[in-house]
């Protein structure tokens, strides 16, 4: 059986914005880890992340911007979804 890709879910309204990402193993969630953190210090800035685990090495990451005034968030967003190879993503 084929191994899962990460799943993407995003979320916007007028200054607050929300990526969901789904992983299914322990190395996308280090994956995903790494690449939040390069992009925090990219960017300088540090938007809210909550992870969930779901069991049997799978759960979700979710990263929030609040009061985005700059829209930053879009950049950032890119970027990182660039960097984990997915290659789309769904709007929620």
């Amino acid at each position: 059986m084929p191994k899962a890709c990460i799943k993407a879910y995003h979320e916007m309204e007028e200054r607050y914005a929300r990526l969901e990402l789904d992983y299914f193993d322990d190395n996308q969630k280090n994956l995903i880890s790494d690449s939040i953190n390069a992009m925090t210090k990219k960017y300088e800035i540090t938007p809210e992340v909550t992870i969930e685990p779901k069991g049997e090495g799978r759960g979700e990451y979710i990263i929030e911007f609040h009061d985005d005034y700059d829209k930053k968030s879009g950049d950032f967003f890119e970027e990182l979804i660039k960097n984990l190879n997915i290659d789309h993503c769904e709007v929620e």
